[in-house]
């Protein structure tokens, strides 16, 4: 609804849009005008609510009502209306492959709009992007991969329509309120090796239980033993060494060089990317005698980074694929990725009582939600404390 009111010889409309409240000058007419224009104006606000009209970019909404719906646009402000998903995708991996996210995410976000390609087609015209294409999209996808399979493909889409729509090549809000998806199972919690080995003999899914596997002190040590003894690059044992010790994500151990290694305060500075957004950030772990030992030797080799001895980081592919060849028809093949040495490296902190505060600024934690999921200790020491509580 639209109001008005006069001071002194001039009229003025107010009216509320988005929760805010705007006035026009309607000026010096007469009280019949005056209503005629608080009409117009109620009915401008209607067709906006039933997305009959929009408010181009660039206009203010108190100047949309002025000019009756017709205000004039700068042309340097208007949008493209005929942007092509095809556009938007190649325009927004061309810039984000500048740096912006990791070179793994990059990849994810490919595949993802490979995806939405292959359901809309890559001259589909933005312009016409509904809720209901969108929805088409998911019930399509879930036939063959998960629900979170596709919510990853709808936010990489969200991303890439973000972007655009700050450099003007589609117009609006994405249309993703309101998507229909299948409920999702919680993440299991991690379990040690015993116990997923009970549930899998009781009938449960072993591959999913396997990536919730996390490995105590003595299992660490045992594993880095097996992996030591095992013919492989001679970067893989160092390597997952310093994983299983300072709790680092794969990507950050690609990017460590030598001068992140300090030696005399035993400590090493990862490099981060997932932390803040359009940021460089770090983060020092403090490293053990046991790593500082198997580090030493690597501070004098050739090449920048500490480990591979090229002029550039290994790639994802070449880390994933040497860490399954070296547990390769051994216990330890069930192993999924270095993740599983990251969960281990925060459960055994976990279970020594290690302050929060350092185990997060050690792993880059953030949120209440990545607590929970580490927050755990080994089912002993669980037992243990409920028993000195009840016998």
């Amino acid at each position: 609804m639209a109001s008005l009111q006069k001071k002194g010889d001039a009229w003025y409309c107010q009216f509320i849009h988005d929760r805010k409240r705007h006035t026009v000058t309607v000026g010096e007419v007469s009280q019949t005008e005056a209503y005629q224009w608080k009409t117009r104006t109620e009915q401008l606000l209607l067709r906006l609510r039933q997305n009959l009209l929009e408010v181009p970019p660039g206009v203010s909404v108190a100047d949309f009502i002025l000019f009756d719906g017709k205000p004039p646009v700068d042309p340097a402000l208007s949008v493209r209306k005929d942007t092509t998903l095809g556009d938007l995708s190649s325009a927004y991996l061309a810039t984000v492959s500048n740096g912006a996210i990791e070179a793994n995410t990059l990849a994810t976000a490919k595949i993802h709009l490979a995806h939405i390609e292959s359901t809309l087609g890559k001259r589909f015209i933005l312009s016409g992007l509904t809720h209901a294409r969108l929805q088409g999209h998911i019930d399509r996808r879930l036939k063959s991969v998960s629900p979170i399979t596709v919510k990853k493909e709808i936010a990489s889409f969200r991303s890439a329509w973000n972007w655009g729509y700050r450099g003007k090549l589609v117009q609006g809000e994405f249309p993703s309120h309101g998507l229909v998806y299948p409920k999702t199972d919680e993440t299991l919690p991690y379990m040690t090796w015993k116990e997923i080995e009970r549930r899998i003999r009781a009938g449960a899914d072993a591959h999913e239980l396997w990536e919730a596997l996390f490995l105590s002190v003595d299992e660490i040590e045992a594993l880095l033993k097996h992996v030591k003894q095992t013919k492989a690059p001679a970067w893989v044992y160092p390597m997952l060494a310093t994983a299983a010790h300072t709790g680092a994500r794969r990507s950050e151990l690609m990017r460590a060089r030598k001068e992140d290694v300090d030696l005399a305060d035993s400590v090493i500075t990862l490099r981060e990317k997932k932390r803040q957004q359009g940021t460089r950030t770090s983060r020092r772990v403090p490293i053990s005698r046991f790593l500082a030992k198997v580090l030493k030797p690597l501070l004098g080799g050739s090449g920048p980074y500490l480990f591979g001895s090229g002029a550039e980081p290994l790639s994802p592919q070449t880390t994933q694929k040497a860490f399954v060849r070296v547990l390769a028809d051994s216990k330890w093949s069930v192993l999924k990725g270095y993740h599983v040495l990251r969960h281990s490296f925060i459960s055994a902190c976990a279970a020594k009582n290690v302050d929060q505060r350092l185990l997060d600024s050690w792993v880059g934690h953030q949120t209440e939600e990545q607590r929970r999921r580490y927050r755990h200790l080994y089912p002993s020491v669980q037992k243990a404390a409920i028993r000195s509580v009840f016998g």
